[in-house]
């Protein structure tokens, strides 16, 4: 696996999460589950639509005005809502906003399970991907990521846990709960052969949510969970000191916007747009407002995953 380091500030984050808020999103949401999310962010609503940037897109997407976008609930601080509210919130989420008021349409947020995000694009149920979704070789195969953001991944755990487990090894034998259908499930099982003898493997608990692997490892039921970086940045935040970090980051890797292979001329204005956010300063100061500074990307890309 490769390593990966960011600066040293982030390099020293020890985790926690927000386990009510988290909790009261999930019981709200029917986190992973299908429905229309409401947009939160109306600090794009002033953006005037950029014609130039209009022309680029497909016709039918222009005509209907309507940029349908699918999402997984809930992972702080990429898409969210608060406990008690319908408002969607996160990174991502004002990001689509102030991208669809550029290109002069309404964005429709589609909440649906983390496995069936491709799905909702190739069948033609939503344009887009736009969930803190990782740009993987293995899936260009059917769809085309623009790259909006730098990410890595990192093991945690609660600190109870920490006299036992204080280095990956340390995790051979235990269990590790991680989101289903997300990247993270590959990765813990690649952990797994490289580090741990046959006999004593790393035991895999998927669940749907952050929320339930927060729960899982609260009831013992698992010992550790993986995430990106900006969920553990996101933790901190919240509540310090319930859980800490194992190992350093790893693999080193992109979020991207996925479009359908056919869909070039909206994935190109996407990119175009998003080339224009990050001209202006816009797409930073939306990172920096979730403390995501050190996850922009110099340049927007198309498929630049691995």
């Amino acid at each position: 696996m490769t390593m990966f380091s960011w600066t040293t500030k982030t390099a020293k984050l020890t985790a926690a999460p927000a386990i009510m808020a988290l909790a009261a999103t999930l019981a709200l949401t029917g986190c992973g589950g299908s429905g229309t999310a409401t947009a939160g962010s109306e600090t794009s609503a002033a953006t005037p639509a950029s014609p130039e940037l209009q022309a680029m897109l497909p016709a039918k997407i222009r005509d209907a005005g309507t940029l349908n976008i699918a999402i997984s609930l809930a992972y702080p601080p990429m898409e969210y809502s608060d406990a008690g509210s319908t408002e969607l919130k996160g990174a991502d989420i004002d990001l689509a906003n102030e991208l669809a008021a550029r290109l002069g349409l309404k964005p429709n947020f589609q909440n649906v399970d983390f496995a069936q995000l491709i799905v909702s694009v190739t069948t033609g149920r939503a344009d887009i991907v736009w969930t803190a979704f990782s740009d993987l070789k293995k899936r260009q195969g059917q769809l085309d990521f623009v790259d909006y953001f730098r990410t890595g991944n990192q093991f945690f755990a609660p600190v109870q846990n920490q006299k036992d487990i204080k280095t990956l090894a340390d995790l051979c034998g235990r269990t590790v709960t991680v989101s289903t259908g997300t990247s993270w499930v590959q990765s813990t099982e690649e952990l797994s052969k490289s580090t741990c003898a046959a006999d004593n493997q790393i035991k895999i608990l998927q669940v749907p949510t952050q929320a339930e692997e927060i729960l899982q490892m609260q009831q013992d039921r698992a010992q550790a969970s993986l995430i990106g970086f900006e969920g553990i940045l996101d933790l901190q935040k919240q509540q310090p000191d319930k859980f800490y970090t194992i190992g350093d980051l790893l693999e080193p890797g992109n979020y991207g916007i996925g479009v359908a292979k056919e869909s070039t001329e909206l994935r190109d204005a996407i990119q175009a747009t998003m080339e224009a956010m990050r001209a202006d300063g816009t797409y930073l100061r939306i990172l920096e407002q979730y403390g995501l500074r050190d996850a922009a990307l110099e340049k927007i890309t198309i498929n630049a995953g691995k």
